[in-house]
């Protein structure tokens, strides 16, 4: 799933902090340090800490957790917001004299560390400065280079990861793979745009998994065209069957949604990549009305007809 777009302006234009700390002087003085510069909320536990990022997601830019704090501890929060994708991307900078903990906080997520005792003023606000405006441009990138509706890279992007790959990889033979949906306009307007919203973020999500480990990418191209690069050799039929199954939670056979893949294996990397992907298209669109085939593959007869 993709990230949620957060808004981390509070409704006076200033970004909005959570500091959790169990001292009621560490929370003062961070209280103001901030509060110039940022809306600042304070949690005195582990609890109110976590109910305060649940409930201000959307909101908060950053949060500032001390390690040591009743109910909840700073690493139990960590854990938390690690398994959670909503809280998850909320930049983390954790407080402690512990310098042990700070290996295993960064393997939870935390961005960054403050030591205790606090240092001066102005170095704890170019700390946060620093941590907010790096988590920004990060979810810039992340905006710019995602599908908003299926998370998957889109086109621009998709390609120049693809001829990163083929660089470091240069004698891995690859498949360029279309996947299309059957019919995806009569389901829009049969089912209408969310039903068929969910079946393009199910066939994402599922074929996000398979090319996770192979190695391998994806990308929506457009509306129900979705394009793979994947090393050659792969189970395509079981790669399509495993996409189709159960699409939305419909089993019968009327509302069962239907994949075609086109196939242009051991790509020549000696054309452009945007070519390598017409050409796996028109094997899709060779077996777009058959009742048979589900695959078409490109091959010399349809390098006749490009010349």
């Amino acid at each position: 799933m993709p990230e949620t777009h957060r808004n981390i302006y509070a409704a006076h234009g200033k970004r909005q902090i959570l500091v959790a700390d169990d001292e009621l002087v560490n929370r003062e003085l961070l209280r103001m340090v901030f509060e110039e510069s940022y809306e600042v909320l304070l949690a005195e536990d582990g609890e109110q800490a976590l109910q305060a990022i649940q409930e201000n997601y959307n909101t908060l830019a950053l949060v500032v957790l001390d390690i040591q704090m009743p109910k909840k501890s700073g690493l139990d929060i960590l854990r938390i917001m690690r398994e959670d994708e909503q809280i998850r991307n909320i930049p983390v900078i954790v407080a402690t004299s512990d310098q042990s903990a700070e290996i295993e906080c960064l393997s939870l997520g935390a961005s960054d560390f403050i030591s205790k005792p606090y240092p001066q003023p102005g170095v704890i606000l170019a700390r946060v400065q620093r941590t907010i405006e790096l988590r920004e441009d990060r979810d810039t990138i992340r905006v710019t280079e995602r599908d908003p509706l299926t998370g998957l890279y889109n086109r621009e992007f998709f390609f120049n990861y693809a001829e990163q790959f083929d660089r470091h990889h240069p004698d891995m033979e690859m498949d360029a793979l279309v996947v299309d949906i059957n019919h995806f306009r009569m389901i829009n307007e049969r089912y209408g745009r969310a039903y068929a919203d969910r079946v393009l973020k199910r066939i994402a999500s599922r074929f996000r998994t398979m090319v996770h480990d192979l190695p391998g990418m994806v990308c929506r191209q457009e509306a129900d065209t979705f394009y793979l690069y994947v090393p050659h050799g792969q189970d395509l039929q079981e790669m399509l069957d495993k996409a189709s199954q159960g699409l939305a939670g419909e089993e019968s056979a009327e509302n069962r949604v239907r994949l075609r893949m086109g196939v242009y294996q051991k790509a020549d990397r000696g054309i452009d990549l945007q070519l390598r992907f017409d050409r796996a298209k028109m094997a899709a669109d060779a077996v777009r009305n058959s009742f048979t085939r589900t695959i078409g593959f490109y091959d010399y007869k349809f390098h006749e007809r490009e010349l």
